[in-house]
């Protein structure tokens, strides 16, 4: 009769508490002797050698320990060589944000690699905004890539708290850099102050490095009142370059806002070709050189003087991409295909890079693929699929972090939305929308995401419109649309949100909304010439 699965478990578990018995036992066959702070313990050289390869190549190279029936354990204390060979024997031990990095420490001295792993996961658990800091030096020492990055995100999502932490003031100069170059761009302020705390803390040492730190802090992303108090601090007011930086931004900061605002329209149901500017202010229309492809439903970004569209549910247009210069504007110039077809998809510019996120493909379906494009060998190539297959999502950039949001997947309409750190290369689900929505637009405004309009569960055509606010992690509602509408586009001009165009679920629309955010009013702004519906947009 064979033994079952259960059987050769309970086996195994049997032979294993019959070695760690035998340690004890008046008969022990153990044959080695491990020593430490004059403490013995009696080992079996063999289970040793199976679970360590540093003992491993004690026993089987010439080495003098390979002889002798004792081995001095130097570099271990007594109590953890005690509490490491306990776990040798019968997998326990105790792990804590105390002991994890002595335990460390014999992990990869002895190179038990399973107990290093056991470590990595146990700091992953531990791993909390009041402990990142030490956790992060814990991973440097011990090379664990995959902490490290948990690491380096907590800090960016807690930098508030972080900096006020007496493991910020021990930090070193790298350490310091490191930790600034992690953050949101959103907390500017949060991040001068850090600085100077560090720097006051040990000024005599610290303050011939304060440029070097205050350099990579965007002074323009503060606010007036902040640049006040700033220009009050004697190590500011002390340091010419500084003060430089300083008025620059304040004059920045202060300057009217330009009365020149422009949105490019590109491609749509009804002008597929078409690509024009116009001013928001004047109303005038500027017509560009027509497309290559016809472009409905496609994406687009703008990189300095550079607009590149790409996708579209043309059967031509789905897997190609062109590029137009605005300084030159003679002609759309196609770009290398994407990988794969992305009709409905969509598309940011991030950390130097194009991004193209799902969409529909007629061989795939509805696609969780992704793709980044790069400037320096012109070339496509793929990225981590995202957690979800989506196609008429929205998409968003906002602190460096690229969100996708709502959509549909074959079966239903999305509230789900996940975020895409390019550092890391992973996808995290973030706080899903109130209401679930495909077709809808998504902009950036003042830091925070707007998710507008698009169809309903019910193939009804939404007015109402959420913002996530990525501080708190959680959407709201904001002041619906006047009109309800899908397919539209949107813009920000002159930190005004412009809804351009779009399908009331009767017809396409003419009209362009405009939302004023310290009010929370949406207004009508005024109409084209001719309906608008599934076009691209972006912002002059």
């Amino acid at each position: 009769m064979d033994t079952t699965n259960s059987d050769s478990t309970k086996h195994y578990a049997w032979l294993g508490k019959l070695i760690a018995e035998d340690r004890n036992s008046e008969e022990s066959t153990c044959d080695l002797v491990l020593e430490s702070e004059g403490k013995e313990f009696p080992v079996h050289k063999n289970v040793l050698m199976l679970v360590s390869k540093y003992f491993k190549k004690m026993f089987t190279i010439e080495m003098k320990e390979k002889y002798e029936g004792i081995v001095k354990m130097l570099q271990i204390p007594y109590q953890r060589l005690a509490n490491l060979i306990e776990f040798v024997y019968s997998g326990r031990i105790k792990i804590t944000e105390d002991n994890v990095a002595d335990i460390l420490d014999d992990a990869q001295y002895t190179e038990l690699d399973v107990l290093e792993e056991i470590c990595k996961k146990a700091l992953l658990k531990l791993l909390s905004a009041d402990n990142c800091l030490k956790l992060r030096a814990y991973a440097q020492r011990h090379n664990l890539d995959e902490v490290l990055v948990k690491t380096n995100q907590e800090i960016a999502a807690s930098l508030e708290a972080v900096v006020q932490q007496d493991d910020f003031m021990q930090l070193n100069l790298d350490d310091m850099s490191a930790v600034i170059k992690f953050r949101h761009k959103v907390c500017e302020e949060v991040v001068f102050t850090g600085i100077l705390n560090w720097v006051n803390h040990n000024p005599d040492q610290r303050e011939k490095l304060f440029m070097d730190l205050i350099a990579q802090v965007d002074f323009t992303s503060m606010s007036s009142g902040f640049l006040a108090k700033v220009s009050k601090e004697n190590l500011v007011r002390n340091n010419g370059e500084c003060l430089r930086l300083l008025v620059d931004a304040v004059v920045k900061v202060n300057e009217p806002t330009s009365t020149g605002g422009k949105f490019m329209l590109v491609g749509g149901r009804n002008s597929p070709t078409d690509c024009v500017i116009y001013d928001v202010n004047t109303r005038k229309l500027t017509h560009l050189p027509k497309l290559n492809t016809k472009r409905i439903g496609s994406t687009s970004v703008k990189v300095r003087t550079k607009v590149y569209v790409s996708g579209g549910v043309d059967l031509e247009a789905g897997q190609s991409c062109e590029m137009l210069d605005l300084d030159q504007q003679i002609r759309w110039n196609m770009l290398p295909n994407l990988l794969e077809s992305h009709e409905n998809g969509g598309s940011c510019f991030v950390a130097g890079h194009i991004i193209v996120t799902g969409g529909w493909n007629c061989n795939h379906g509805i696609l969780p693929s992704c793709e980044k494009f790069g400037f320096h060998n012109n070339t496509w190539v793929g990225i981590s699929n995202m957690l979800h297959a989506r196609a008429d999502h929205g998409t968003a950039v906002c602190n460096d972090l690229l969100y996708c949001i709502g959509g549909y997947d074959e079966n239903e309409v999305l509230s789900s939305c996940e975020r895409y750190n390019m550092r890391s290369g992973n996808w995290n689900e973030i706080a899903p929308l109130s209401q679930a929505r495909q077709d809808l637009t998504c902009v950036v405004s003042n830091g925070n995401i707007y998710a507008i309009g698009g169809l309903g569960v019910n193939n009804e055509c939404l007015s109402t419109v959420e913002r996530f606010i990525p501080r708190f992690g959680k959407w709201q509602n904001m002041a619906s649309l006047t009109v309800a509408r899908c397919h539209a586009s949107a813009c920000v001009i002159e930190n005004k949100i412009f809804v351009i165009g779009g399908f009331d679920g009767e017809k396409d629309i003419k009209s362009i909304e405009v939302y004023d955010p310290v009010l929370n009013v949406w207004t009508i702004d005024f109409e084209l010439k001719k309906p608008v519906r599934e076009a691209t947009v972006v912002a002059m």
